[in-house]
């Protein structure tokens, strides 16, 4: 037929600009109809897992046209996208470089999941991927002390080195997908016997009846209402310490004579001259008052090295 040749316009008929055309015109004209093979070639929806690098799909042109709030069509999106590209790379078609599909290999969600984070020398434990996606390839790194069992993979095997002089390898676990890191996980390595290494002091205290001495409660007083003829009577309040092994297990826990009767807490330290120890713990931490190392230098030396001094 006649319109398979020539075209009309406002001015009439004109010559096809069908064929290479000028010498201009070729590269352009090459790119056009690489990039409409590219297009027809594209799958409609991305894949499951995105590799790396992410390739293009026609649902991931669309999604980038609805986006940006596009007039023209999707396919004229990624064929200006696809043109230029082959323009600036030698006639070389895109590779997912025009609206790559979005990868779902993500940190979202993602943490370590282990069992410890106190370990003895040469012990192991193993390390895995929580919430991770089928399909995406999670990598594990270290610094420090010990050995992974692999690279790569949603679970791994870190073993514990034989020895921590000053505790230099404690360990340092991460995970990454995709280049980013989603996590990481200290681990204390302890070379030494169980003997007192740090402690933790706190305030706590619960609903009962005290009374500063030599006062009392009435003895058929319930908490909180305490007899309103005896007056000192209020909420009992303890300074707290507990005291952690180099392996992080707790050897005793000490506490004031409940001293205090009153909301408030004093100034200055007085657990020193009220304290009374006992094993285990039925007060629970409350209002923390720091951590303090008491290791000699030669515990350091011989690796002493708890959890709750990372």
């Amino acid at each position: 037929m006649t319109w398979d040749i020539i075209g009309q316009s406002r001015r009439g008929e004109r010559a096809t600009e069908q064929g290479e055309g000028s010498e201009e015109q070729i590269p352009y004209r090459e790119a056009f109809q690489h990039c409409t093979e590219l297009w027809n070639s594209l799958p409609e929806e991305c894949p499951a897992v995105v590799p790396d690098p992410p390739p293009t799909s026609k649902k991931s042109v669309w999604d980038a046209k609805l986006e940006h709030g596009v007039v023209c069509s999707y396919f004229d999106l990624f064929m200006r996208c696809c043109i230029m590209f082959a323009q600036e790379n030698g006639g070389a078609m895109p590779d997912g470089d025009c609206f790559p599909c979005e990868s779902n290999c993500d940190c979202t969600n993602i943490s370590i999941g282990y069992t410890t984070q106190g370990m003895q020398v040469n012990e192991e434990q193993t390390l895995t991927v929580e919430g991770g996606v089928d399909g995406c390839v999670y990598a594990w790194g270290l610094v420090g002390g010990g050995t992974l069992s692999g690279e790569e993979g949603d679970s791994v095997v870190y073993t514990a080195p034989a020895t921590n002089p000053n505790c230099e390898s404690n360990a340092v676990v991460s995970l990454s997908v995709g280049g980013a890191q989603c996590d990481s996980l200290g681990i204390a390595i302890n070379a030494y016997y169980e003997s007192k290494a740090y402690e933790i002091k706190w305030v706590t205290g619960y609903d009962g009846c005290c009374a500063y001495s030599p006062h009392n409660c009435h003895p058929d007083a319930v908490a909180p209402d305490c007899d309103p003829q005896v007056s000192h009577c209020g909420r009992k309040t303890y300074y707290m310490i507990a005291q952690y092994s180099c392996s992080g297990a707790e050897l005793k826990r000490c506490a004031s004579e409940g001293f205090i009767c009153d909301y408030s807490i004093p100034e200055g330290d007085n657990f020193v001259n009220h304290a009374s120890c006992f094993n285990g713990g039925y007060l629970g931490m409350s209002t923390p008052l720091g951590t303090t190392d008491i290791r000699s230098e030669s515990k350091i030396a011989s690796g002493c090295c708890p959890p709750g001094l990372l």
